[in-house]
């Protein structure tokens, strides 16, 4: 009987720092601005846009994301932005056309989110 009570005192604790987890995706004040690059340069690329995959390290084996947001190019320098964000893994991704080769272009990274502020990353990209 002893023993039985441990257990239930042992599986109660458990069971409520498993809610309090907190689950990479929405619901933070993180934000990530990513630049895809080509070659190290970001200014030639056109038609960008970049996906997210939430709570993984890894690029989807189904090509499935969690969001995806077309790229601003502003001073001749493409990017986009996700906010929003909680601590945590996530897999980057970015498609584009790099107009100094006339090719389209495309690469991701994983990325992982430790504090809740705004966060610049370079994405590097290459042709098809």
């Amino acid at each position: 009987m002893k023993y039985a009570a441990i257990v239930c005192t042992l599986l109660m604790f458990t069971a409520c720092r498993t809610k309090d987890k907190i689950v990479p995706g929405k619901g933070g004040s993180a934000a990530i601005t990513a630049y895809p690059q080509h070659h190290l340069v970001a200014k030639n690329i056109i038609n960008g846009k970049l996906y997210i995959r939430y709570n993984t390290l890894d690029a989807p084996a189904d090509s499935t994301y969690s969001d995806s947001v077309s790229c601003i190019n502003h001073d001749s320098l493409l990017s986009g932005t996700f906010t929003g964000l909680q601590n945590g893994n996530y897999y980057l991704y970015a498609t584009g056309y790099d107009t100094s080769i006339n090719q389209r272009v495309k690469g991701g990274i994983p990325y992982t989110i430790t504090s809740q502020t705004a966060q610049n990353v370079n994405l590097p990209v290459s042709e098809d």
